[in-house]
């Protein structure tokens, strides 16, 4: 293609500025929603995946194979600090975290005249270093707010159930992994929120050590919580788990595996990411075919006057389709500039997006998380290449019949008209 032909349609642009501006207008607008929509909603679902695999569920869980059918106590994982040590030399290895779970009776500990109420409680035991990390259950805390040895973190709600608050004693009641009863008194160094709803409504969080001591389970542990350095690469982190020890009598799942129900929420991105590309694709076919076939239509002088003098009917295509394809790029690059901007600045300050609504709502409840509703967006470069392609795709399909009907055109009668 000739540069004259560039030339020509750039400036054929500036024929009639306010048609060419709504156009521009229309697929920058469209740009925009792709942009900035589609990072708004990687945010979320970003931070939902977060609040998943980051505190409960991991990149990788390892347990007793019978373990998440019956969640009975005595189904635990044996040599825990051997397992521990094994996992350390696997360089795509962050983190693992032990834990403890068993339910019990909770109830306040403070002496008064009459006998206190018990609730079902839920403890978990943990490595307390490894949870005060990102992603942790105890990440919200300060190391003020610790548990140590004979101390407890509780979920708000069973303390406000019980009347219990920080300082106080809280008695526990329950078995060990024999079948006997045993029982001891904590004390409730931190009340806490949580994502994870059993944590938040009857979590008794407490250091590993303990929950092993006071269930007779030394060494011992029901989940290894693994953490990797990526998310995405959860089936390589198993593969090198399955290489590095023997998984007999152990089942060892990703987090795709181990929570279904998110995966198929998470997976919906791919429909949000498809409708505003939809949108882009209508703003951009709609400005760039009303602007080619009414330019086309007020130029058909021009266009006669150029097959006349010996130009071809393909020159004639070229100058239509350049033109449009030059208006569809401006209107890309316009919308990406103003989205990645939004985004920039959204993704320091935030997004309430419960407000928005007119709602003091902060998380809303899907299955047994809180995914939060305050969001801090996350630019993707593939949504202005998403945008890019459309555009000039669009711009070439819509353009074409505009650019049929000017080479088509018979010289005398056109420039007749």
């Amino acid at each position: 293609m000739k540069w004259s032909t560039v030339r020509m349609g750039w400036r054929n642009l500036g024929r009639n500025r306010k048609r060419t501006l709504l156009a521009v207008g229309a697929i920058a607008l469209g740009q925009f929603t792709l942009v900035f929509v589609n990072s708004l909603m990687a945010g979320f679902f970003l931070d939902a995946l977060e609040t998943v695999t980051g505190p409960m569920v991991g990149h990788v869980q390892m347990y007793h194979a019978d373990w998440r059918e019956e969640r009975a106590v005595d189904l635990y994982l044996d040599n825990l600090a051997e397992r521990r040590a094994a996992l350390a030399a696997i360089p795509e290895l962050e983190k693992a975290s032990p834990r403890i779970y068993t339910a019990v009776l909770a109830a306040s500990g403070e002496r008064t005249d009459e006998p206190a109420d018990a609730d079902p409680g839920f403890i978990v035991g943990v490595d307390v270093s490894l949870e005060q990390q990102r992603g942790g259950l105890l990440e919200r805390l300060d190391d003020t707010q610790i548990p140590g040895s004979g101390e407890v973190a509780l979920g708000r709600v069973l303390a406000t159930r019980l009347g219990v608050t920080e300082g106080q004693l809280l008695a526990i009641i329950g078995q060990d992994v024999d079948g006997f009863p045993v029982d001891d008194l904590f004390m409730v160094k931190a009340v806490i929120d949580s994502n994870v709803d059993l944590v938040r409504s009857m979590g008794i969080v407490m250091p590993i050590a303990d929950a092993g001591e006071l269930l007779m389970m030394p060494d011992h542990a029901h989940e290894l919580i693994i953490h990797g350095q990526d998310f995405r690469e959860a089936d390589t982190l198993r593969a090198a788990i399955a290489d590095t020890m023997d998984l007999d009598g152990m089942a060892a799942l990703t987090w795709r595996e181990a929570a279904p129900e998110i995966v198929r929420f998470i997976d919906m991105k791919d429909w949000f990411d498809f409708i505003f590309l939809s949108i882009v694709f209508v703003a951009a076919a709609a400005g760039i075919a009303n602007t080619a076939m009414m330019s086309t239509f007020e130029r058909r002088h021009e266009f006669g006057m150029l097959l006349a003098v010996g130009a071809r009917p393909r020159r004639v295509v070229g100058m239509v389709l350049v033109e449009s394809v030059i208006l569809g790029l401006i209107g890309v690059v316009v919308g990406s500039v103003v989205g990645a901007t939004v985004v920039w600045i959204t993704s320091h300050t935030g997004i309430n997006y419960a407000a928005l609504g007119g709602s003091d709502v902060e998380a809303f409840a899907y299955g047994d998380y809180s995914i939060p509703l305050f969001i801090y967006p996350r630019f993707e470069l593939r949504h202005i290449v998403y945008g890019l392609v459309a555009v000039s795709g669009t711009s070439v399909v819509a353009s074409l019949w505009p650019a049929a009907l000017a080479a088509r055109l018979e010289p005398m009668e056109a420039m007749r008209t």
